[in-house]
């Protein structure tokens, strides 16, 4: 394995385009937050008015906003988006991984009718019968790659990813460690007490630029396909029903889970432990705040919350409402009193 990466100030200033001040020959190998940033780290600030923090960070350089003054006896890269520069700063550091030489381990198991040319293939992959690894493509140790599968070019598959039979996958999509891509899916008819099964005989399509977090599944459909569109990026431990249809450009954080035949249009966000039952329909630019759960379709555009989840501003109506209830049914015991009493001296005066 190569040694850890470095870079000084000036090689990263040309790698992020930006504006040097300081000292160019300076040396960083990490990248950490301006409170834990040592003299070899890179830090960074985003907004300007969290500039004089940097000015008593430890950080060896701290990238700013180009409009910002660079502090002084600081080394500083001054870019148009910090945030953005930063992710390639991590790239540049990011630690070495041990590669998968090219071509198929002696470990491996490929098929005779499977095409793997151009791959690399770690010891204890498996690909099945008539299945394509595209050139570029890295299958990292105990990978499963089911019979009739398509897998194209540039992908990585870390270790023990399933993906099942007839599932195919575009360019350059990752899946990390145990994600599985095509089990069965989810459907039985109950008749005279027991559970039978629906056959699940259809399959999974994964577009290009897909990335897919840890322990996922991503289920196959009943007929047709499960579809993940062009640039969708899923965390870890998501649930995907079968026949879901997802659209371009979302993102599904972890532990959210969406039922069967649910369609997400493009640029969906699903924040944490959202659930979204069967058979919706989800507008474009739709948002859905954690921990909520989604019971009927939703128009584009929007941002909901709650369960079931209402769109954000009635929520915060229902919120202080529900807050304001002890108070009020104080307020209501209190008046239901004065009425008793009002209602007794009433009484007494009728009969006298």
């Amino acid at each position: 394995m190569s040694a850890a990466p470095s870079i000084t100030a000036a090689e990263l200033a040309r790698l992020l385009s930006g504006t040097l001040s300081g000292d160019g020959a300076r040396v960083v190998r990490t990248v950490g937050t301006l409170e834990e940033a040592g003299p070899e780290a890179v830090s960074w600030v985003g907004k300007a008015e969290l500039l004089p923090r940097a000015e008593v960070s430890q950080a060896g350089i701290v990238v700013i906003p180009a409009a910002c003054a660079p502090p002084p006896d600081r080394t500083t890269i001054g870019v148009a988006d910090p945030d953005l520069a930063m992710c390639q700063v991590l790239t540049a550091l990011k630690p070495p991984v041990e590669p998968v030489p090219l071509g198929v381990d002696r470990e491996a198991r490929v098929a005779e009718t499977a095409m793997v040319a151009g791959a690399s293939i770690a010891p204890h992959a498996f690909v099945g019968a008539h299945a394509v690894v595209g050139p570029g493509t890295v299958l990292h140790p105990g990978v499963y790659v089911g019979a009739h599968s398509r897998i194209g070019r540039d992908c990585v598959l870390w270790p023990n990813v399933v993906v099942r039979e007839y599932t195919s996958l575009g360019d350059r999509v990752v899946i990390h460690a145990n994600a599985t891509i095509g089990a069965d899916g989810f459907g039985y008819h109950q008749r005279g007490g027991q559970h039978h099964k629906i056959p699940q005989i259809g399959h999974v399509v994964i577009e290009d630029d897909v990335e897919i977090g840890a322990n996922t599944c991503i289920d196959r459909a009943r007929s047709g396909e499960t579809r993940i569109g062009r640039g969708t990026k899923i965390d870890n431990l998501v649930q995907i029903g079968h026949n879901v249809c997802i659209g371009e450009d979302c993102i599904l954080v972890s532990q959210c889970g969406v039922s069967g035949s649910t369609t997400l249009g493009h640029h969906v966000v699903l924040a944490g432990q959202v659930g979204l039952i069967d058979h919706l329909r989800i507008g474009n630019n739709v948002v859905v705040a954690a921990k909520s759960g989604v019971a009927e379709s939703l128009p584009d555009g929007k941002v909901y919350r709650g369960i079931p989840a209402v769109e954000v501003n009635a929520f915060g109506r229902q919120a202080v409402g529900i807050r304001r209830l002890p108070k009020i049914i104080e307020q209501l015991r209190d008046l239901l009193k004065r009425v008793e009493r009002l209602e007794s001296t009433e009484d007494r005066t009728r009969r006298s």
